[in-house]
């Protein structure tokens, strides 16, 4: 009996040839109601319990830009201290937010519709650019969005559920921006006048995001000297692109960019997510894997060279990371997203060669990619459900933070235990110091040698208060069961009970006034 999809007639076959005609309406359609919905979601804010989202960080840059972004304060410390996250991203939604009225929680919420128009729109530029195929925006759109085994949520990432939770992150954005980055050297390879524009979007993703932007120009490397439709001629004026852009990034006036991607400020930084465990590592780069064989068809193999010198880049970096140099974890995103490229060609390939496959295989392929996703779509409902759980059990970290912090001048710092700073600052409260690296902040690692020094049990009161003095510091805020970097030290919490004229809690948050 012959199949519905091979009758001569009927609506499946109609239907066919209906969205046949139209692969980029169909696109447009699928990208809007996809990312439209994440965005819509991502506006309203999700799991505020988590005191380690970079959420909060951002949140204060921009309220802090809002207020004035002319000369804004150091969001996290007392002082006029600059800091990295004082970018064009930032200081232009804040002046959107200054014109329309809006708090930081609006700019941000903005940011993601942004981010997300940027985001469809560098995926079909990049996709028709690299695979040459009217179908190929829409299936490295679904490659980017369902090419997972396991909802990964952390920065850098591109799934569902990392965008539903920092949509707006500049990290995002330049994935977002990599991509069309990426289309436009591949243009401008084969018609120079291109590369006129890819030297404003150096200049700006450099400026905005350095580690992101590192990544994007690896890549873009990759296509200058590996592409192969193009002269050495054309390579060179990209390549003299690229370096215009670098030096005009160099004049952003809030700081350097080249200064803040090789200081960290905070030798210190430890902790995280353990990528290297082989069950994760299986869940990172499953099935993204399968994009090898996409990568490696006779119709992409040549036009693949810069993604496989890519793939095996990334994949070396973020080795070095199973050796303690925890940067290397950021490497894990674009090694899958280069993946997910040759599964999108996996893809094209299969829809070019469905009519000539068996029965068998047909049935294969169809039984495979249904499994794929039905398992991703139910391990996705359950995370969420899981994170919504912990959300409603936990409370809301930022308002929490509000109450313990609303009678202490906004400079008066605070001094909080690992990631529980992340937090109050969002409040616009500052602090004795922050757990991550900030270039700006030059006395960053003695502050958080003392911050780390001030939460230990055995200390006595007078010594403790020494410490505070010394950075005009009179609260201490900790996390009693909260999912942080470092353990909190045992028995904290009695001595400071003891030690404290004063206590106050707000969920799991405990503050103690020392005087």
């Amino acid at each position: 009996m012959a199949s519905l999809a091979s009758a001569p007639s009927g609506l499946a076959n109609r239907w066919r040839n209906a969205i046949g005609a139209h692969p980029d309406r169909c696109y447009w359609i699928v990208a809007v109601l996809l990312y439209g919905t994440v965005a819509i979601y991502a506006a309203h804010g999700h799991f505020l319990y988590q005191t380690s989202r970079d959420l909060w960080q951002h949140l204060a840059a921009v309220d802090a830009l809002i207020e004035n972004p002319w000369n804004p304060k150091n969001p996290f410390l007392p002082g006029q201290e600059g800091s990295r996250h004082f970018h064009p991203y930032w200081v232009g939604m804040a002046m959107l937010a200054r014109l329309m009225g809006w708090n930081g929680w609006q700019a941000i919420a903005a940011g993601g519709f942004v981010t997300a128009t940027l985001l469809v729109v560098g995926i079909r530029a990049f996709a028709l650019s690299f695979f040459r195929d009217r179908w190929a925006p829409m299936a490295l759109m679904m490659a980017m969005a369902l090419g997972w085994s396991f909802p990964i949520s952390h920065t850098g990432f591109h799934s569902i559920e990392t965008l539903i939770e920092g949509l707006a992150y500049p990290a995002v954005l330049l994935i977002a921006l990599s991509l069309l980055l990426w289309a436009l050297v591949i243009q401008a390879l084969a018609r120079p006048a291109a590369a006129l524009i890819v030297t404003p979007l150096t200049a700006l993703m450099f400026a905005t995001h350095q580690l992101g932007a590192g990544i994007g120009f690896m890549v873009a490397g990759a296509f200058i000297l590996l592409w192969p439709h193009s002269c050495w001629r054309n390579r060179l004026a990209v390549i003299l692109a690229m370096m215009v852009g670098l030096a005009l990034a160099a004049l952003w006036s809030y700081h350097n960019p080249f200064v803040a991607m090789v200081k960290t400020g905070n030798a210190t930084w430890t902790g995280g997510i353990n990528f290297y465990a082989p069950t994760r590592l299986f869940l990172i780069l499953f099935p993204s894997s399968l994009g090898l064989i996409g990568l490696w068809q006779p119709e992409y193999r040549r036009r693949a060279w810069p993604i496989m010198a890519s793939i095996a880049g990334f994949g070396l970096l973020f080795a070095t990371g199973a050796y303690g140099v925890l940067v290397a974890t950021r490497f894990a995103p674009p090694l899958v997203l280069m993946l997910q490229i040759g599964l999108a060609g996996l893809i094209l390939m299969l829809a070019r060669r469905w009519s000539a496959m068996s029965d068998a295989k047909q049935l294969g392929w169809f039984t495979f990619a249904s499994l794929c996703i039905a398992w991703h779509l139910m391990v996705t409902i359950s995370y969420l459900m899981i994170e919504t759980g912990d959300n409603a059990k936990r409370g809301n970290a930022y308002a929490q933070a509000q109450r313990l912090t609303a009678d202490i001048p906004d400079q008066q710092p605070v001094a909080a235990w690992d990631v529980v700073a992340w937090p109050v600052v969002a409040t616009g409260q500052r602090v004795m110091s922050v757990p991550w690296p900030e270039p700006m902040i030059t006395d960053l690692a003695v502050r958080q040698k003392d911050l780390e020094a001030l939460f230990r049990p055995e200390l006595t009161r007078s010594q403790r208060l020494a410490i505070t003095r010394k950075w005009g510091v009179k609260t201490l805020i900790v996390d009693s069961d909260g999912p942080l970097r470092r353990e909190m030290p045992k028995n904290l919490l009695v001595t400071l009970r003891r030690q404290s004229v004063r206590m106050r809690t707000a969920g799991p948050l405990f503050r103690f006034d020392l005087e």
